[in-house]
């Protein structure tokens, strides 16, 4: 299953991190849960790459993580190299959030945009990608969005799992990662690819080595969600998973 993009986001916490650009912020209702957005400079790398973190009660949940897709056929990751060119923040009954545009800046002037909503229990983002020249034909190798977790585990993290992805963390009760259902898209699995990091894998279309998904632009990935609580059991009602399970 040969990732394209390595590991490059294992960072120090953003306050530590000299080289993060543009933060941005959206935070719960309740003021507990906050995903934090950014671009920044992994260390030996001359592309900074799109990258996020999750903080609950003031500490790291989910360390800093990259974001984004290997495109067939293209370079680089679509998600590296990228500047804000805007966002607006949104505030709804039971979340707040925002959404946050980037330019690739290359010759090929990719766009990316991410939606982020953040409830009590969890947050959710999805990708959305304009109608665009270099993407008029979307073909998707992988996914490469990664959950860095920053609480150790009492759990042996598997070398692969499939969706919802459940363990428990050091004062956070239990975390799991789910994701939405999107018609015609192929289901997320977790690789490990690190002690406390997990990578999003695409399985390829059958007879079609090498290429997960085959669409179009303007498109709109399945929501990717973390979600915590108190009960494993429950986790799966939580506001976050019953609000956009099938969006």
């Amino acid at each position: 299953m040969g990732f394209r993009r390595s590991l490059l986001c294992l960072l120090p916490l953003l306050a530590g991190a000299a080289h993060a650009q543009d933060v941005l912020k959206a935070v719960s209702p309740d003021g507990q849960l906050e995903f934090r957005l950014f671009a920044v400079m992994p260390a030996g790398s001359g592309l900074n790459t799109l990258a996020y973190q999750v903080w609950l009660h003031g500490k790291p949940l989910m360390d800093t993580s990259c974001l984004g897709w290997n495109i067939h056929f293209q370079e680089p990751v679509l998600g590296e190299n990228v500047g804000l060119s805007w966002s607006k923040t949104t505030h709804e009954a039971g979340y707040n959030g925002l959404v946050a545009d980037y330019l690739q800046n290359s010759s090929t002037g990719r766009r990316l945009r991410l939606e982020v909503r953040v409830w009590n229990d969890g947050v959710a983002f999805r990708y959305l990608l304009p109608q665009q020249s270099p993407l008029l034909d979307l073909l998707i190798e992988d996914e490469a969005t990664e959950f860095h977790f920053a609480r150790d585990s009492r759990m042996e993290r598997p070398a692969q799992a499939p969706l919802p992805y459940v363990e428990s963390a050091a004062g956070a009760g239990w975390v799991s990662i789910f994701e939405s259902h999107l018609p015609g898209f192929p289901p997320m699995s977790l690789v490990r690819t690190g002690a406390h990091t997990m990578m999003s894998h695409l399985p390829d279309r059958p007879h079609d080595p090498g290429v997960a998904f085959a669409g179009e632009t303007p498109w709109t990935s399945p929501w990717r969600m973390i979600v915590i609580g108190p009960d494993r059991e429950k986790l799966a009602q939580s506001d976050v998973v019953r609000g956009l399970a099938d969006r």
